[in-house]
């Protein structure tokens, strides 16, 4: 009898350990101990966990199957901490939400997730507007057709009465810029003439940190030349009559000579007398630059599914433009009209006079540029990105081709721009 009571004592006690009853966890902890007991206390200390854990449960998935249970009872026991270890996504959930999978919070799982590597390069497509605001490209004054404006050309005039009859009429009709004259030539900007040339840019990104990128870009742009006015030739209008006498008594003297002239002259000051309208050619130019980009943290991480980043850029490089060249055309105005108020048109009745050659204001050449942007970049999925971006540029002046220099161009570049990861 005492040895089958020894025996009954044992299995019960074997049995209550197995269950959990009586001395509980630290049963549990011996079990763990006796099988890899050191690493999960570290683990358990490290999350923080003060939860007691089942006799089949383990706290990692790669743990083996603890003695005495068989692999379908065995749960993974998880606190809300450790839960939140396992549910890091890699470098992505380390505030670097641009360059690498979007991670949020339907994507953390309860179990070890191995860790993404960060991609080296990104390819890059973009379409920008590149408005000047600043920056001449032509001044009119310098213009040799306004300056060397002919009105002697341009006089119109009527005679009346015969020499026969004895007498006749003469009446013209011109300019003169001897009191008041002027040559109105406001400057042309480069946006009068190029209002928003398109930029197409491709390129590569090297993704260094982060947070950092290093890019390089071509460039190509294309912007058609407009037409408008340009200079104004300002002077008075002149209308002169002469009156001439003529003898028709052959006893008094030759027939048909001149016996008498008189003459009135009456002037309307500050008329335009002229336009010079100009037109220029396409500007084309390729570019070439390099720069980099600092990455913020994501916005909104917890609302949005994909992240939204801020970043700010600088760059520098240099553009190769083709050669830029003018026409201008001259509008002469009906002079006998503008006088007499016989006009139908309110701002004058012209008449196109030439339609000239084109003349080369600029060579094919080189200028340097610059210029920082700051934008916003959409996390697309796990390879694209769409960034929006707008910013300011400074561009070097050009020499026009008689070897004088033009001006600098100051521009605000806005942009469009898709990324993807290789």
């Amino acid at each position: 009898m005492r040895l089958v009571a020894c025996a009954l004592s044992t299995v019960l006690l074997s049995g209550c350990s197995w269950l959990g009853i009586g001395s509980g966890s630290q049963g549990t902890h011996q079990a763990y101990e006796g099988h890899n007991s050191g690493q999960y206390a570290k683990k358990s200390a490290h999350y923080g966990q003060q939860q007691k854990i089942g006799p089949c449960q383990i706290t990692s998935p790669m743990q083996a199957v603890p003695q005495g249970c068989r692999p379908e009872q065995v749960t993974l026991a998880l606190g809300n901490q450790q839960a939140s270890h396992y549910g890091q996504s890699g470098y992505t959930d380390g505030g670097y939400g641009s360059h690498a999978a979007n991670a949020s919070a339907s994507t953390r799982y309860h179990t070890p997730k191995q860790r993404k590597k960060r991609p080296l390069l990104r390819g890059s497509l973009g379409l920008e507007i590149d408005h000047s605001v600043s920056g001449n490209l032509y001044s009119p004054s310098t213009s040799l057709a306004a300056a060397g404006y002919n009105r002697a050309l341009f006089a119109e005039g009527t005679t009346t009465g015969s020499v026969a009859g004895g007498q006749t009429t003469d009446t013209v009709y011109t300019s003169s810029n001897a009191r008041l004259g002027r040559i109105n030539a406001p400057d042309i900007s480069f946006d009068d003439v190029y209002t928003a040339p398109l930029r197409i840019t491709g390129g590569l990104e090297m993704i260094m940190s982060d947070h950092a990128t290093l890019f390089a870009n071509a460039g190509y742009t294309r912007a058609e030349g407009k037409k408008g006015g340009g200079a104004e030739i300002n002077e008075e209008l002149l209308r002169t009559i002469t009156v001439t006498d003529y003898n028709t008594d052959p006893t008094a003297g030759p027939v048909g000579a001149v016996t008498g002239t008189t003459s009135n002259t009456t002037f309307i000051p500050n008329e335009t007398v002229a336009t010079f309208d100009y037109e220029f050619n396409e500007l084309e130019k390729v570019d070439f630059e390099v720069g980099g980009r600092y990455y913020f943290n994501p916005m909104f991480r917890d609302h949005l599914e994909r992240t939204v980043t801020p970043f700010v850029a600088a760059s520098g490089g240099a553009a190769y433009y083709s050669e830029t060249t003018v026409v201008e055309n001259q509008r002469q105005r009906y002079l006998q009209r503008a006088f007499d108020g016989t006009e139908m048109s309110p701002t004058g009745d012209y008449y196109d006079v030439n339609f000239g050659t084109p003349t080369q204001l600029y060579d094919s050449q080189w200028t340097p540029y610059g210029q920082i942007k700051g934008g916003l970049e959409w996390q697309m999925n796990r390879k694209a990105a769409l960034a929006f971006e707008a910013g300011v540029k400074y561009e070097g002046a050009r020499d026009f081709s008689d070897g004088t220099q033009g001006d600098d161009i100051i521009s605000i570049p806005i942009a469009i721009r898709g990324s993807y990861n290789f």
